[in-house]
């Protein structure tokens, strides 16, 4: 079954200036994030996707809960929207109760790297507390960040073991495969079963997309990751196109083959139940 594990919707009146000339920057074609584009290039292709919201002041970048919950609603089964609040402020617990409860969302995305804020902090700690509560999923982008107001020093994936020891039971996803903190990802996966790995917007990196990936075969860890295209970053079909050509493009260097066939199941093996088990 394919599932498009990271995908993104949004209207250009979402972003901030800077934001959306970065996203212009880092999308290869001139596809949209906006719902019809989402309908033909990812829920068209994929079986399953997961929808992320982005809520981050600091950015300037405002999608609304409610537009993200409005799309996955009719798809029913077939999505998972995930909600995204401000962790310091202090309503944020409530504001992921209401998403959860009153909008039907599935998870919260957060990153203490968009939102410049300290991951051990107590006032994100009762974030936390309030998905164990509530029993959904939290996805971090916990890698680098390139608007000019990103916290980069809060961005290392290792931040998330003290988190993982508190809250045992968070299921957790790691977007982007941490990056540059391969390695420390790496790491992180391998002490703590509990937590996943996306490889969105990694197959256009590929030299750092075939180090990371012989790290999770080192680490024993490619059970964990999870492909996501990062739309409109990608379309799904382009990600699946980039991901599947790794071993080509190293055409004659003198370097191993990552299996093909790990690849395979990484697309196809990688179920909803891994990280929603009661559906």
């Amino acid at each position: 079954m394919l599932i498009d594990w990271h995908t993104n919707l949004a209207l250009p009146e979402h972003y901030g200036e800077e934001e959306n000339g970065e996203l212009q920057n880092r999308v290869k074609n001139s596809t949209s994030g906006d719902p019809d584009s989402h309908r033909k290039h990812v829920a068209d292709i994929a079986e399953k996707f997961v929808v992320i919201t982005m809520y981050f002041p600091l950015l300037n970048t405002f999608v609304p809960n409610e537009f993200v919950a409005d799309y996955v609603r009719p798809f029913g089964g077939r999505a998972k929207g995930l909600a995204c609040v401000e962790p310091m402020k202090p309503d944020a617990p409530r504001q992921l109760e209401y998403a959860i409860r009153e909008l039907g969302l599935h998870g919260l995305k957060i990153s203490p790297v968009y939102g410049a804020f300290d991951p051990w902090a107590r006032e994100a700690g009762e974030v936390y507390r309030k998905c164990v509560e509530l029993n959904v999923p939290l996805l971090w982008h916990q890698s680098a960040g390139y608007a000019s107001k990103c916290a980069l020093e809060y961005g290392n994936p290792i931040l998330l073991d003290r988190i993982a020891r508190e809250f045992p039971q968070l299921r957790m996803i790691v977007a982007h495969f941490g990056q540059p903190w391969i390695g420390e990802t790496a790491v992180l996966l391998r002490k703590n079963p509990q937590i996943f790995c996306d490889l969105s917007a990694r197959y256009h990196r590929q030299w750092q997309l075939y180090n990371a990936l012989m790290l999770a075969l080192d680490y024993n860890v490619t059970g964990q990751l999870l492909f996501g295209s990062d739309f409109p970053l990608r379309t799904t079909s382009e990600a699946l196109a980039e991901f599947r050509s790794l071993n080509d493009w190293k055409g004659k260097a003198m370097l191993p083959e990552f299996p093909a066939e790990i690849i395979e199941e990484i697309i196809n093996n990688r179920p909803l139940e891994l990280i929603w088990p009661e559906g």
